[in-house]
């Protein structure tokens, strides 16, 4: 297959390029004006793609979105975030959708933040939106692929939890959210859930993520498919393994306040604080089978040197 990407330079972008060029796919990466490799340009702050260039392509991927927990939710980071998803994926739909051959499937990131914070609710791909900066986002984020659907091109929207990957990301993030990775509380013998550590965390390894992807390439599956592990855990649980695979006690609890002190409360909130107990029922149902489903094995593997 011929396989367009966007957002190609990211951590699960670069991990997919290297899987499906393996594979023997023929891989096109969406740059903007100030990358310095080759592929198709496009430019989502000025509105423009080379649309000619994605004339033939089987398959668009789109990963495109400012990264969610580097810097405090402000208002103009708020915006920023939304615009790199939203507006990039909306002119990347509105250019697919208007080729003379279009590719027969769109692919196009989201993320369990849709669903918001919902307690102990188990979580499908029928449980409506949440409340919030992050769930209206993601819904908007969603509706931007409209006109590619609309014009018959199948689009899959992948609600991703937290992707665990020893190359940094949201668990790197997490162990360190205090500054460079050898401040980690976890690091030192210092690390705690957060408050009572009774909100749910759907994650998936990096391997099963761009499994999934695969997978979701050559199905027929559309709309929202939840890309999590089929075993959530609560925050204390997840950070219990966190302390065992780096061979270091997990016992004092870090105080919510402390956090929004640090991150912000919006951020804090929404990728900390909120609980998020997700199904990957689509992608079950589909036929797919999670290589990646002990928590500890996971973490063992991520992690690994990480410890002294």
């Amino acid at each position: 297959m011929r396989i367009a990407i966007a957002g190609s330079s990211g951590l699960i972008g670069t991990a997919l390029i290297d899987a499906l060029r393996l594979a023997g796919h023929e891989v096109d990466r969406l740059v903007r004006p100030e990358s310095t490799g080759s592929g198709i340009a496009w430019d989502p702050a000025a509105g423009t793609v080379d649309a000619a260039a994605l004339e033939g392509v089987d398959a668009v991927i789109n990963l495109a979105g400012r990264s969610i927990g580097d810097r405090r939710w402000t208002d103009t980071e708020k915006r920023l975030l939304a615009s790199s998803r939203i507006d990039a994926t909306r002119l990347l739909a509105d250019a697919l959708a208007g080729l003379a051959r279009k590719p027969a499937v769109l692919i196009s990131a989201s993320a369990i933040g849709f669903y918001g914070d919902r307690g102990d609710e188990e979580l499908t791909e029928a449980s409506g939106p949440g409340a919030g900066f992050l769930p209206n986002l993601c819904r908007d984020w969603e509706a931007a692929t409209d006109a590619a659907r609309r014009a018959g091109i199948r689009v899959v929207l992948l609600r991703t939890g937290i992707v665990l990957s020893g190359r940094g990301g949201a668990l790197g993030r997490l162990l360190a959210p205090f500054g460079p990775s050898w401040l980690s509380p976890y690091r030192w013998g210092l690390g705690g859930w957060i408050g009572r550590g009774a909100q749910w965390w759907s994650w998936i390894s990096m391997r099963d993520q761009i499994r999934a992807i695969m997978h979701l390439l050559g199905s027929e599956v559309a709309g929202p498919v939840n890309l999590t592990a089929p075993d959530p855990v609560t925050n204390r649980g997840f950070l219990k393994a966190v302390g065992r695979a780096l061979h270091r006690p997990v016992w004092l609890p870090i105080p919510r306040f402390v956090l929004r002190l640090v991150l912000g409360s919006g951020l804090a909130e929404a990728t900390l604080f909120d609980s998020q107990r997700v199904l990957p029922i689509r992608l079950s149902a589909d036929g797919f089978v999670f290589e990646d489903t002990s928590l500890g094995d996971v973490l063992a593997d991520a992690l690994a040197g990480s410890h002294t």
